[in-house]
Formats: structure tokens, sequence, C-alpha cells
């Protein structure tokens, strides 16, 4: 009895210690695990969804390079494609805390300022106008079918009215819904814009309250069979579903040449409205925000320094953007209206966004009222 007595008592000894050796271990093991994540610098980006293509290859290079300068100081990222809007009613709910934000057009920026404000009171704007990078732009151009418009020969936005007057031509087109997405809010300013015969930059609350200018609107909206969130969206749709289903779109130009080729019931083009197009121009902003570390804002800036970057530049070209950099040439095989659908150059005037605010703040109630 004494000497299973001394077991159990050893039994309970050598349990205890390795009770305790294990704790400790573990909890060593756990401390290296955490203070391995505290130490990596981890930044958030959010960007427009139509240039996740190139964003993901930038990212990659990105992360490459800074491992292979330095080892030792760890780093994250987390990417977030984005609608325009939706970024903008997520960060001011509170649901993501980006480092970096790239809305699809500096349309978005005053936006995101006007209502920062509006919900933390006066103080520095989240958005820093001086120390925005603006690298590629796409204009928004009206998608259509190669064979259509060798009927219809379309040449801008008078004349797609003037078709959806004609009830004897079946017009079925699309564009984002404007509260939502930054290519349907630039295709309903370019459309005010040829209704008023007023520049875009100048248009104002009177256009906007003009019947005239209204009923042309709703003339134009009359052929309009969806108004979705997402123009990548619209764009794979319109390749999927044929001619007979959508035949006009308001689209990025990077879009078709995505979607020109490999069309199910023909070539898809880009028609550059002759009145001239607004273009998305990118752009890439660190916030004003408290969530945001020194450390974190050095991270962020030199991945917007690799972005700037030549190569980096000319990886975007091959996705359709265009360089701000105007020393940096095109590839005349990816903007080549026989292979992709795309011009070479554009030759029609590039429009501005309106300078009066409230004029962009009211462009979605116009649309609401007047929309098929």
């Amino acid at each position: 009895m004494n000497h299973r007595h001394q077991v159990k008592k050893i039994s309970k000894a050598k349990i205890l210690i390795i009770f305790i050796i294990g704790f400790i271990v573990g909890n060593i093991f756990t401390n290296i695990i955490f203070i391995n994540r505290e130490e990596a610098t981890h930044i958030t980006i959010v960007y427009s969804s139509e240039k996740a293509s190139w964003m993901t290859i930038a990212y990659t290079n990105f992360l490459t390079e800074w491992n292979n300068a330095y080892p030792d100081e760890k780093i994250t990222i987390d990417m977030h494609p984005y609608g325009s809007s939706d970024s903008i009613i997520s960060i001011l709910n509170g649901e993501i805390f980006p480092t970096i934000w790239s809305p699809a057009s500096s349309i978005w920026l005053p936006f995101l300022n006007t209502k920062w404000e509006d919900l933390i009171g006066a103080g520095e704007p989240i958005v820093d106008f001086e120390n925005i990078i603006k690298i590629i732009y796409s204009p928004v151009v009206i998608a259509t079918w190669e064979a259509f418009n060798q009927t219809h020969g379309i040449k801008g936005f008078l004349d797609l009215h003037n078709l959806n007057l004609n009830h004897n031509i079946n017009i079925r087109m699309a564009h984002t819904d404007p509260r939502l997405s930054n290519s349907g809010f630039m295709s309903v300013i370019m459309a005010l814009s040829a209704a008023s015969g007023t520049t875009s930059e100048n248009l104002s609350l009177s256009d906007l309250t003009n019947v005239s200018n209204q009923q042309w609107l709703k003339e134009f909206e009359s052929s309009a069979i969806m108004y979705g969130k997402s123009t990548g969206f619209l764009a794979r749709y319109m390749k999927s579903q044929g001619p007979s289903e959508l035949n006009i779109a308001f689209l990025y130009e990077n879009l078709i040449r995505d979607i020109s080729s490999t069309a199910t019931g023909g070539k898809i083009i880009a028609i550059y409205p002759e009145e001239g197009t607004l273009y998305s121009d990118h752009p890439f902003c660190i916030l004003n925000a408290d969530w945001i570390t020194p450390e974190q804002r050095y991270v962020a800036e030199a991945f917007l320094n690799f972005l700037n970057q030549t190569e980096t530049i000319e990886s975007a070209l091959q996705y359709g953007f265009r360089p701000i950099d105007a020393s940096i040439p095109l590839n005349p095989e990816v903007f080549n209206y026989e292979t992709n659908g795309i011009a070479f150059e554009i030759d029609v005037p590039e429009l501005k966004a309106p300078m009066d605010g409230n004029v962009l703040l009211k462009i979605p109630d116009l649309w609401l009222l007047c929309k098929a």
C-alpha cells in the first residue's frame, strides 16, 4: 500500500511538472506569435473595383520588393475593392478603416470631406488635396456593338437621345446607379451637360431644375433596362448576354479592352462622345484619420511611391488604363481599335466635374426624378 501510494504521489508530481512546463512553453510560444503580429505594420487599402487586376499585381510586386529591401521590417496589407460611394458610406459608418483610399474619380473626394465634417464637426479634412497622387486614368465611354453602330452612327449623347425618340429602334441601354457607382454618376453629368448645352463644370442648380432639361433626361433614360452598382458587372453582362439584351452601356474605356474581342454576338467598341467625356482619374489618398499610425503612414507612402514608378505604371497600361504622366508611351497593341475596340488617341474634349458642390449633391436626386 505504501509503495502504491508513493507511486501515485510521484505520478502526480510528474503530471504537475509537465503541466507547468507545458504552460510556460505554451505561454512563451503564444507571446512569440503575439509579438510577431504586433511587430508587423498593417495597412488597409480600399480601392475602386475596376482596377482590381492591376492593384493585385502591384500589391504582390510591392511586397516582394519590400521584403527584399527590409527583411526585418514585416508588413501586412489588406486589399479591399469597393464601389466609390459604398466606400464613403462604410468609412462614415465606421465599418472600414482605410490607410489608403482610392475611389474611381476625384469627384468623390469633396463628398467624403463634406460628410466627414458633418459627422465629427470642424477640424482637419480627412482628405488632404495637397497630398493626393494621381497615376492613371480612364475616360467614360459609350459602349456599343460594332455592327449596331455601323447601322446607327452614334457619335454622342445627342445621337442617343434622338435614337430613343425613334420607337422603331429597340434601344436597350444601361448605366450604373449614380448614387452608388462612379461611372453612372459621371454618365448622368455628361447627359445633363448635353441636354443643357452647358459645359459640365459650369452646370448650375438652374440647369437641374430646368423643365426642358428634365424632360430631355427622361427621354434619354427611357430605354434603360437596368441600373447596377458595379461597372465591372455591367461590362461582363453586356459581354455575355449579347446585343439583343443590351446594346448601349456606359463603361470605362479600360473595361472595353477586357470585353471587346471575346463578347458573345460580335465586337464591342468604345465611342468617345463628341460632346466630350469625363475622366475617371483614380486618386490615391492617405487619409488624415486617427486610426493611422506614423508607421502605417510610412508604409503607405512607400506603396504609393512604388505605384508611381514607371515600371508599375506600365503594368497598368496593359489593362487599358492611360498614364497621367504623358511622357510614358502607350502600347499600340493595347490601345488598338481593331483588336480591343479602344482608340490610341482621344480626340474629344475632356470634361470637368461641376464646380458647384451643391450641383454634385443634387444630381442623384435629379436622376431619381427622371430615371425609367
